[in-house]
């Protein structure tokens, strides 16, 4: 089992709680999904992306974890993500592409709900690069 993320769950961005739920995981390795990636504000000053899944849409780009140490319940609560109609997330199982040109399964929260009028599209799907590019931060709570 696998997980890929492509936001405030990378290591290198993962401030607060994120921080926590990700403390344990391997050293994961750069991979992409197929999709369109959005920035959303959150509480206070800090941006989180939201994935649209789509195998036909462009390259967003993450880290994909071997997941055997992931606390799933945690994750989900902090992704909010369940089976009711308010989840925020689904955690679904998407393909993603290796470095070394190999697909693999792995869970991805993809999000559950319509796109808010005000998110900022991300065209080449780096989350950290447009949180450079744009001098924006990431959420430090959630």
């Amino acid at each position: 089992m696998r997980l890929f993320v492509y936001g405030v769950l990378i290591r290198e961005l993962a401030q607060g709680r994120a921080a926590e739920l990700v403390a344990a995981l391997e050293e994961g390795i750069p991979a992409t999904a197929r999709g369109t990636l959005y920035a959303v504000r959150g509480e206070g000053d800090g941006w989180y992306p939201i994935m649209l899944h789509d195998p036909e849409g462009g390259e967003i780009h993450g880290i994909v974890h071997e997941a055997g140490r992931v606390e799933w319940q945690a994750m989900d609560e902090f992704e909010d993500a369940h089976d009711g109609p308010d989840a925020e997330y689904n955690r679904r199982e998407i393909p993603v592409m290796l470095p070394n040109g190999f697909s693999t399964m792995a869970y991805a929260y993809c999000y559950a709900r319509d796109v808010p009028k005000d998110a900022e599209p991300i065209p080449h799907g780096d989350f950290g690069r447009w949180l450079r590019e744009t001098g924006r931060g990431p959420i430090t709570g959630r």
